[in-house]
């Protein structure tokens, strides 16, 4: 499929241009909260390392 929605072969208009082949827009997608969960919890390691370094 070309970026712009259609068929390579005989240019047929298969999806609207904004949309992915399984028909969700681009600017819908979220990041899970599990991954913003590990995130936060990488951030409060990191910190806590760093805390370590000078204690």
């Amino acid at each position: 499929m070309n970026d712009d929605g259609t068929c390579p072969t005989c240019g047929e208009q298969v999806v609207e241009a904004h949309e992915h082949a399984d028909g969700h827009a681009a600017t819908d997608e979220k990041a899970p909260w599990h991954f913003k969960l590990m995130i936060v919890a990488l951030v409060v390691y990191l910190s806590w390392r760093v805390i370590a370094i000078f204690v």
